[in-house]
């Protein structure tokens, strides 16, 4: 009873989330709409600095970040100074520019308390993480916000039904609506360069309802900007340089994109089945490999 409780919860905040969202893209066209991804920003760094500028200077509607949001331990709660001094000051000319930030949190994040951010996000309309995991739908592109951090650790196994339930229901309901889908995350299901595969529980759940499932999968942990191309139909990416790269592996890989340099990840719309996607070098803001995915939706 008390686990129905709070997925009842969990769906009607973002219920309301979707619904908030569904109005304000019936203003802005969704070929309009440039969704970026940063992640692992969280250490005072020249890198930091570099890819926050670049940030700020680029195109950008919003932000998505896949996790290590402050190192090394996250946060005690909402009102530590680790936030103010290792994102909110660092990002204040994006956030000054009214430009959102939607949160996953990383394994770094979890050291402290991460409920400390959800706190942080009702105080901030423009730090949006109403959720451990959470939906967001902008128009027929639907976003997955997941916990894999649960999944990694094998002490938080008693975290993970709540999550699976939820997302098995989201996706159910979601599947007529959605036209494509992404997943956002810390941890990849695989890498070309250092950490290579995830751990067998957090793998287990990745191929079970991410891979196969959805159309992007969209994460952060290792260091690098990488296109690990498809696995059983959706695409990975990794977009995890914000202020301390490192992972790539010695020889470029073929037909694959796997850097540690600076940088973010931005991806448009063509129509609501197709997106392109460039990684962007904060050194000196050029495209440095594109591509572009055609998507199905959801694949229960």
């Amino acid at each position: 009873m008390k686990l129905l409780i709070q997925l009842i919860l969990v769906l009607s905040i973002n219920i309301i989330s979707a619904d908030n969202h569904s109005e304000s893209t019936e203003k802005t066209k969704l070929e309009d709409l440039v969704f970026c991804f940063v992640g692992d920003t969280g250490e005072l760094t020249d890198t930091q600095s570099l890819v926050a500028k670049s940030l700020a200077q680029s195109d950008c509607s919003m932000i998505w970040h896949t996790g290590d949001i402050i190192y090394p331990s996250g946060i005690e709660d909402a009102n530590d100074p680790e936030f103010d001094n290792k994102f909110l000051t660092p990002f204040k000319e994006i956030l000054n520019k009214d430009i959102p930030f939607y949160l996953t949190l990383g394994n770094h994040d979890y050291k402290k308390d991460p409920s400390g951010y959800i706190e942080i996000a009702n105080k901030n309309p423009l730090i949006n993480y109403p959720n451990n995991f959470y939906v967001e739908e902008f128009g027929p592109v639907c976003f997955f916000a997941l916990d894999t951090s649960i999944f990694d650790k094998l002490y938080f196994f008693y975290k993970r039904s709540g999550q699976i339930n939820w997302l098995n229901t989201a996706v159910d309901s979601l599947k007529e609506k959605c036209q494509f889908s992404i997943g956002v995350a810390h941890h990849p299901l695989f890498s070309s360069g250092d950490r290579e595969k995830a751990s067998p529980q957090l793998a287990t759940f990745l191929e079970a309802h991410v891979f196969g499932v959805m159309d992007m999968y969209i994460t952060g942990h290792n260091h690098v900007l990488a296109d690990e191309g498809d696995f059983l139909g959706t695409t990975q990416l990794i977009s995890a340089t914000g202020s301390l790269p490192g992972g790539s592996p010695e020889q470029a890989p073929e037909n694959k994109f796997n850097v540690e340099t600076p940088g973010f990840l931005k991806l448009r719309f063509v129509n609501p089945n197709e997106a392109n996607y460039e990684f962007i070098s904060s050194v000196d803001g050029q495209s440095i490999w594109s591509n572009s995915k055609q998507g199905l939706g959801l694949r229960p």
